[in-house]
């Protein structure tokens, strides 16, 4: 995929998923503040590096639903249904698109499936429904191999901020901490760093 074109994408894809995110928002009496004005730069630089490391059409999309609910996520605790909707189905239609329809579905099975045993088994105190839907979507774009590193690093990125707020004495055991800025986080570095893994 074209660099620039990646970036110019990906940066349009945040703003579309902010329209959508303000929308569920305002629909449930919620307000997700104003865009961070950075936030479309920085998706489509994350964007450009990682077409030009090879990442494919629907991972670069998926990266500005992540971002976005990443942001919303922090702001209000809630990751929106239109949000990961939007998420599932564009990664699907450029699945479709670039031949990689097969994959995404192993990944949004295979992440969604793990990420929703994890919410069973805590009764959905230590994982969200929300995170659930957010991960079978990036699982979509992603692919199964990715998709897994994505969520991995996820897990690390949340488990170091929350040690570091119980050392800093900021939490205690039973204080919850929002998932889907640690989702963005790890969608992120899988994309662009060479872990091994590309789907």
């Amino acid at each position: 995929m074209n660099a620039v074109i990646a970036g110019c994408a990906a940066a349009a894809a945040t703003l579309l998923c902010w329209r959508v995110a303000a929308g569920a928002a305002e629909r449930r009496r919620l307000t997700i503040g104003s865009l961070p004005p950075v936030l479309p730069t920085i998706v489509a630089a994350a964007a450009t590096a990682a077409a030009l490391g090879g990442a494919h059409a629907p991972a670069i999309a998926a990266s500005a639903g992540a971002a976005v609910a990443g942001v919303v996520d922090a702001r209000t605790g809630s990751i929106f249904d239109p949000l990961t909707a939007t998420i599932l189905a564009a990664s699907l239609a450029l699945a479709a698109i670039d031949g990689s329809v097969a994959s995404g579905i192993a990944g949004a099975g295979g992440i969604g499936g793990v990420l929703l045993f994890l919410h069973a088994l805590s009764g959905g105190r230590g994982l969200g429904f929300g995170d659930v839907k957010l991960g079978a979507g990036l699982g979509m774009a992603l692919g199964f191999s990715t998709g897994v590193t994505a969520i991995a690093l996820a897990f690390v990125f949340g488990g170091v901020y929350g040690s570091w707020l119980l050392a800093t004495k900021r939490a205690t055991a039973g204080t919850s901490v929002r998932f889907a800025p640690f989702i963005a986080g790890g969608t992120f570095v899988a994309l662009l760093v060479p872990i091994g893994f590309r789907a």
